[in-house]
């Protein structure tokens, strides 16, 4: 880190742009990179046979109707290879969306519970855009296609598997014209005829493919070696691709079993399931006798890592925590889950560069795993393996906590399982990387641990996921968690825990413009601190009480709460001995100072909070907080600027950009120069407040649309 002396005793960490009075803009592009192209779509399989037809007739239709946003619903039995032809189709027609090909599997058949559509609608616009997501379907949806409107030259296809409602597949459509969405279901979808939906169902196999596709999975050979029972075994398997996949992964595991006894077992297992009254159809059937077939053909140890991983929480899995749920060595679990995938038992979603390999369930082999599960189990099995993952998590989110958050307020952490190969980040970054590649499971583990009502697991995850929520900004997952997690500490009565978690709420019901429902929580928060006698948590509430007072420009009601926490902030520093408490407590006094002087610069007081500002960059700096001290030194601008000091207004502001411009923090580079942009303006520099706010505006764009419509008012109002 390297100091620069701009004027006075001020000081800013990183490059310096020397500009003295700007009359135009400088440009800080490197803030918010552009996000690629999205190409998510799986690719094929090698596989892949046939279906030659149904391409044919579905490509035709897509591009006969090139105007319009096209729906094809792709619909058939269980196991019959709707998911792997939607991936072809969209290889096909890879050059016609180069805007990207996005996927979403929503799990509608999935035992484990399907994804919820606000969720998926995240998926997808993180996908395109990078800025805080609001919370609830229907606004969620507006943005999808407000995002995907203006995309007409980039037109993008969409992948929408498992759906089970005709409803899920709605909320999903884009905005604007020339998108394509093909969604895959077990059902005809009828309802989407009103969208102008194309219904294609999927037959199983004819004869001719479903014996090139034996042979492309169990070997052309040793298929050649005996076609009577290569025959024998594709009717059974129904020409279902699935079927075929399982028992052509057990032929080649087992080089020396012979097809006819592959085709006598597979025979043996139907009757039995016919002997027995169940609901399964005769394709149901051939699937159960095929799965039966390849699970009793494993060595019993990976057999077992299939029925641990069967009932967890999470729709995706990989090594590590693999290893945490079975009690393997990463090593161990690596190569179990590599053969259970050889054996067409999960499934290759992605490599993913922080996870390595992810894998996954299809929803037939997780329903017959759990059956086994069940059928195996030991008393109290299945629940250790569901603990063991949540406590996976936890500890894992919480070593992220503690790198990303470092000033979080520490809480227990209880462990029934504790991870024996826990991950080591060795910066925020990689924490960082970890939240946001494990982002799908994380609020299925809170859910997980809600429903069985292990309070204490519950709660301190919600807790752990500040440093995820903070990065993130999914309001929608923030205040959802937050619920489930208020109310596992209560049931714990563990009055910390729920100030803690009410506080933390509030911020992010702040952050979405829920003004009303914030201050509702922070003076909870205040209650319980004065009860309780804890007079940081106290002085903390007030200054969000002040905070949230501010954010909704109601400055006058702000100032009492502020300077109620200043004082509070001012007697526990002056109170501290160790020098570490007498650091934190300096920072909080800073931060409390800064909010004030927001308080102060909207009822014009310019002369205090200049006063204030200045003070709260020293300590900041002096703490080695360089962020915060950033943005002391843009309000600082602000308030000079108030107060009529132009000279001194424009060297804080440029400063404050020029912090920002190198710290990662585009919403921060965003306001930064937006705030020294209203000092341009109020010292009579039109065309350089015209750069900066068009600059703000480049980086809130794709960030927040509440703050670019607020920037787009200042550009409409310059003269």
């Amino acid at each position: 880190m390297t100091a620069n002396e701009i004027s006075g005793n001020t000081q800013v960490t990183g490059g310096v742009v020397q500009a003295g009075t700007v009359h135009g803009s400088i440009h800080f592009h490197q803030v918010q990179p552009a996000l690629p192209t999205p190409w998510q779509v799986r690719p094929i399989p090698a596989t892949f046979t046939d279906r030659v037809e149904d391409l044919a007739d579905l490509t035709g239709w897509i591009r006969s109707r090139t105007p319009y946003v096209r729906v094809v619903t792709v619909h058939g039995e269980p196991g019959v290879g709707k998911s792997t032809l939607a991936q072809r189709l969209l290889e096909e027609l890879q050059e016609d969306f180069p805007g990207g090909q996005l996927y979403v599997d929503l799990h509608g058949y999935d035992p484990a519970g399907p994804v919820r559509l606000e969720e998926a609608l995240g998926r997808l616009l993180r996908s395109l855009y990078g800025g805080a997501l609001p919370s609830g379907v229907e606004e969620r949806a507006a943005w999808w296609r407000s995002v995907t409107a203006d995309r007409a030259d980039r037109p993008v296809a969409v992948l929408v598997d498992n759906a089970s409602h005709p409803d899920q597949a709605r909320a999903l459509l884009p905005g604007g014209r020339a998108h394509l969405v093909v969604v895959t279901s077990r059902m005809q979808l009828t309802d989407l005829a009103r969208e102008g939906a194309r219904h294609h169902l999927l037959q199983p196999f004819s004869p001719a493919a479903a014996q090139a596709y034996l042979e492309a999975v169990a070997g052309p050979r040793r298929v050649a070696g005996d076609r009577r029972a290569a025959h024998a075994i594709t009717s059974l398997a129904a020409g279902l691709p699935l079927s075929l996949a399982l028992a052509g992964a057990a032929l080649a595991s087992h080089p020396g079993r012979s097809l006819a006894e592959m085709a006598t077992a597979l025979s043996g297992n139907q009757q039995r399931l016919l002997a027995v009254p169940h609901r399964l159809t005769p394709l149901g059937v051939a699937v159960t006798s095929s799965l039966e077939q390849a699970y009793w053909s494993l060595p019993r140890p990976r057999a077992r890592v299939l029925r641990c991983l069967a009932h967890l929480f999470a729709h995706d899995i990989d090594a590590a925590v693999t290893a945490a749920v079975c009690d393997l060595a990463p090593e161990q679990a690596t190569q179990e889950l590599a053969a259970l995938a050889e054996d067409n038992l999960l499934v290759e979603v992605r490599h993913d560069p922080v996870r390595g390999v992810v894998y996954g369930f299809h929803d037939e082999v997780r329903a017959y795993a759990r059956q086994r599960a069940t059928a195996e189990a030991t008393d109290g099995e299945i629940e250790e393996h569901q603990r063991r993952g949540l406590d996976y998590y936890l500890a894992t989110v919480t070593a992220a906590e503690y790198k990303l958050t470092p000033t979080h307020r520490r809480l227990a952490r209880t462990y029934r399982f504790p991870p024996d190969h826990l991950v080591a980040f060795p910066d925020p970054d990689a924490a960082a990387a970890w939240l946001q590649a494990h982002r799908d499971n994380l609020m299925l583990a809170v859910r997980a641990a809600a429903e069985a009502q292990l309070h204490d697991t519950c709660w301190q995850l919600v807790h752990a996921m500040w440093a995820y929520f903070r990065l993130v900004h999914d309001h929608g997952a923030w205040f959802e968690a937050h619920e489930l997690g208020l109310a596992a500490a209560r049931a714990c009565g563990d009055r910390i825990a729920e100030r803690e978690i009410l506080n933390t709420w509030g911020v992010g019901l702040r952050a979405d413009a829920k003004y009303e429902a914030a201050h509702q929580r922070f003076e909870q928060v205040l209650q319980l601190s004065r009860t309780d006698g804890d007079r940081r948590a106290e002085a903390q509430a007030l200054h969000e009480v002040g905070a949230t007072y501010v954010a909704a420009d109601r400055h006058d009601a702000a100032v009492p709460a502020l300077r109620d926490s200043l004082a509070l902030r001012r007697s526990l520093a002056a109170e501290a001995t160790e020098p570490e408490k007498r650091r934190t407590y300096a920072r909080s006094v800073a931060l409390t100072e800064v909010m004030l002087a927001q308080a102060d610069i909207g009822l014009g007081d310019a002369a205090n909070a200049v006063a204030l500002l200045t003070t709260a960059h020293a300590t900041l700096v002096e703490v080695e907080d360089p962020f915060d001290a950033g943005r002391a030194l843009a309000w600082l601008g602000r308030a000079h600027a108030k107060a009529g000091d132009f000279p001194a207004a424009q060297r804080a502001g440029q400063q404050a950009a020029t912090v920002f411009a190198s710290a990662r923090s585009p919403r921060w580079a965003a306001h930064s120069l937006e705030l020294w942009g209203q000092t341009q303006q109020d010292a009579g520099h039109l065309e350089a407040a015209r750069g900066l706010f068009t600059q703000a505006l480049e980086i809130y764009a794709p960030l927040s649309p509440r703050d670019a419509e607020r920037v787009r008012r200042l550009l409409h109002e310059l003269p």
